[in-house]
């Protein structure tokens, strides 16, 4: 039989195409020359395999696969590509099983420039060497390429997919962000409600939702997305990349993977786009999310009254609730093996509600005028510290700047120099540690709620505790308590425990 009679056309798009080509202009202006050669040669062309989702992995190219499955089944004698790169350059084990497949069912390779026989030693040997090459340069562009986007990364610019909150700009040519108002201020209410009111991914996914709003790719926001949004640092102006990598495919069933590198592992460089939120806001939503419980998997509605508030004692990890036999049956753990003991939901809620209850009755004895009087005397004593603070580190770097001129005078040698920059560096750190606290106390004071605005709030619990839902009963208990701790060692009973509640207001 002629290696003519039962030809296969394979096109694929190369990097050295034009990038401004689509693979559709591209397959078509090559599957044109392809025929026009096969007319000129006589050759009988009876399939064209057109890649157009191509990767660098064998299992990631599925016409390929078809092709090499078909030639196992002897349907041709030879196949025609634009050049021998076009079959694969990847790793040499795909460019392996490729070859070995062709050479096994006696196929050839026919190129506009030559025909290849696998079995001929001269030929297989060519082959061998220009698919060696071929890997060499496809390093050599996929190195060029990495380091032209690394080198564009650590200047700044945004090169991927613009994330919610921004929409695609360009700064001499070059691609960066710029702020989409109507989605930055949807981001913005995300971290205020996570950091602010101290709300669950879940829970500001519901209220997003319930307000019509929604993410790009989605119908609805769901915790996955509050949370990626929480985690993702271009929010405050950097840029990050290596934050996951691709598996690679192992046969054709495989879907795309990607894996979530570990955050040490991310690498993070100072952006030229306009941050959305600002860094001390992000820090503490960094804070709140790592003292968190997040389980892989959720669907209906929130089932633990306590999520994201009680916390072991012994490890700082999230209790979580863990539903036994029967519904009736519900605990919190600890989800470390071998730490606090589990105890029944029903117990521990009301031991939480017998704290409420006391606290309650102290709250009304302090709803008078004192109390006001009280917190704005605080704010002028600490608006005050904070002036002072300002002017010692003002006066730290006058010194500061005293100390280098006594230096050039030669008035100060450079020991002396040095031993009064330690003492001006250990002041200015004390000064600003302290400046820092009271800046957070000042917030607070003004933030905090009132006890008269609290009032509803504890009533609704007291009062209507066992007619709420889970998720109404978080948001209440999160108005009253930033976090409880809990234990329970081996050593109590069944129904003895401990726990420590920290209120969001001064008692």
């Amino acid at each position: 039989m002629s290696y003519k009679s039962s030809v296969a056309i394979y096109l694929r798009k190369s990097r050295m195409d034009p990038e401004d080509e689509s693979i559709e202009e591209t397959l078509s202006r090559h599957s044109e020359v392809l025929l026009k050669f096969a007319q000129k040669e006589q050759l009988n062309i009876v399939g064209i395999y057109k890649e157009v989702v191509s990767g660098d992995g064998l299992f990631t190219r599925p016409e390929m696969l078809k092709l090499l499955q078909e030639i196992e089944e002897d349907r041709y004698t030879a196949v025609l590509c634009m050049a021998i790169d076009r079959l694969g350059r990847s790793s040499q084990k795909d460019g392996g099983i490729i070859l070995e497949t062709f050479k096994e069912h006696e196929t050839l390779i026919i190129t506009p420039q030559k025909t290849y026989d696998l079995n001929d030693d001269f030929d297989e040997t060519s082959v061998e060497m220009q698919t060696f090459l071929a890997r060499q340069e496809l390093k050599s562009i996929k190195r060029r390429l990495n380091t032209g986007i690394k080198k564009s990364l650590e200047d700044g610019y945004h090169v991927v997919e613009p994330p919610y909150g921004y929409r695609r700009t360009y700064i001499d040519k070059r691609p960066t962000l710029e702020i989409h108002e109507d989605e930055a201020a949807t981001v913005r209410m995300i971290f205020d409600m996570y950091v602010n009111q101290n709300l669950g991914s879940f829970t500001i996914a519901e209220k997003l939702n319930s307000m019509g709003l929604s993410p790009r790719k989605n119908d609805h926001f769901s915790r996955n997305t509050i949370r990626f949004i929480l985690q993702n640092p271009t929010y405050i102006g950097k840029i990050v990349w290596n934050r996951k990598h691709r598996m690679k495919k192992k046969t054709i069933h495989d879907k795309n993977k990607y894996i979530k590198n570990p955050e040490d592992k991310w690498i993070i460089s100072n952006g030229i786009h306009p941050a959305i939120i600002d860094e001390e806001t992000f820090r503490k939503a960094q804070e709140i999310r790592s003292t968190r419980s997040h389980p892989p998997s959720f669907s209906g509605a929130l089932q633990n009254p306590f999520a994201g508030l009680v916390y072991c004692r012994n490890c700082g990890t999230a209790i979580v609730r863990q539903c036994m036999n029967s519904k009736n049956h519900v605990s919190l753990l600890c989800p470390n093996v071998g730490c606090t003991r589990s105890i029944q939901l029903h117990l521990f809620e009301n031991e939480v509600m017998k704290s409420i209850a006391a606290i309650f009755e102290k709250v009304k004895v302090s709803i008078n005028e004192n109390t006001n009087k009280k917190q704005d005397k605080e704010i002028e004593v600490v608006i005050y510290t904070m002036r002072q603070l300002k002017k010692e580190l003002n006066t730290i770097e006058t010194q500061r700047s005293s100390l280098h001129d006594f230096l050039e005078r030669g008035i100060y040698d450079t020991d002396t120099f040095l031993a009064r920059s330690k003492v001006l560096a250990s002041r200015q750190t004390v000064a600003e540690q302290l400046l820092s606290q009271n800046q957070d106390r000042l917030k607070h004071l003004r933030t905090a709620p009132g006890f008269t605005e609290l009032i509803p709030v504890f009533e609704e619990l007291l009062y209507n505790y066992n007619t709420l839902t889970p998720s109404e009963k978080n948001t209440l208990l999160k108005k009253l308590i930033k976090k409880i701790t809990y234990s329970h060692t081996k050593d109590q009973k069944r129904t003895e425990f401990n726990i420590s509640i920290e209120w969001n207001f001064d008692i």
